[in-house]
């Protein structure tokens, strides 16, 4: 009996060793990522050089469908770590509504786009150009797949 008694604290020692490990090891797992998750994504992205897109330029043209037809707007984008530093828009249309409507559109759309990362850069309607954001569209995807790294 007193044999059994003794093998029965020594498991019980065995089992509680057990716990405290694994309750350790999860504690240091825990805080570990708790460290992890206080650092930014672009804090990440330089230590990693994690960054999707080639600083730089880049220029395509984006079409579009209107009532007339289809239309055409030239867009460049600067990027710099991801985020669009400065843009130009070129309106190539010759319709007259369509190059008022990519006036409006060219005269509006700088300050949702500039300090933004180009993957947050999609536009729907601009100052009452809704077409105009469309050939914006199809130009950035355009970019997005030409700068990709």
């Amino acid at each position: 009996m007193e044999e059994q008694n003794k093998n029965n604290g020594v498991m019980i020692g065995a089992g509680v060793l057990i716990v405290l490990t694994l309750g350790y090891g999860f504690w240091k797992y825990a805080k570990k990522e708790e460290v992890a998750s206080t650092v930014t994504p672009k804090e990440q992205a330089v230590n990693n050089s994690m960054f999707a897109y080639r600083d730089g330029t880049h220029t395509s043209n984006g079409s579009y469908f209107s009532p007339g037809g289809e239309e055409q707007i030239e867009v460049s984008i600067t990027l710099k770590d991801d985020v669009v530093s400065d843009v130009s828009v070129t309106p190539l249309s010759t319709r007259p509504i369509s190059i008022k409507m990519q006036g409006i559109f060219t005269a509006n759309y700088k300050p949702l786009v500039i300090g933004k990362s180009i993957n947050d850069v999609v536009l729907d309607k601009v100052s009452g150009s809704s077409l105009t954001p469309k050939g914006w569209n199809d130009a950035v995807a355009k970019i997005k797949i030409s700068a990709k790294l």
